[in-house]
C-alpha cells in the first residue's frame, strides 16, 4: 500500500502532533489522554508520524503473524 493511500483512510485537520511537536500541521486524532483529575487531551499525528506509525504496526504484526491492517491507528 502506498504512503498516500495510507494517509487516505484517515481524517485530517489542522493542529498540533503529539509526536514531533509539529504545529499547525494537518493531524489526525490518534488516541486522548484521561488524566486521574477527568481532563482530556487529545493526542493527535501529523502524516509523517503516521507513516512511521503505521510501518510500527506493520512491523509488529509480521514479527507476531498476525495480519496487518492499514488505517486503524486510534481505533478499538
Amino acid at each position: 500500500m502506498t504512503p498516500d493511500a495510507i494517509l487516505a483512510l484517515y481524517d485530517w485537520e489542522i493542529g498540533a502532533c503529539f509526536r514531533c511537536s509539529a504545529a499547525d500541521a494537518f493531524v489526525t486524532r490518534i488516541d486522548e489522554i484521561v488524566t486521574p483529575r477527568g481532563e482530556r487531551y487529545e493526542l493527535s499525528a501529523c502524516g509523517i508520524c503516521v507513516l512511521g506509525m503505521e510501518e510500527e504496526r506493520r512491523h509488529h504484526a509480521e514479527r507476531k503473524g498476525f495480519p496487518y491492517v492499514a488505517g486503524e491507528l486510534g481505533r478499538r
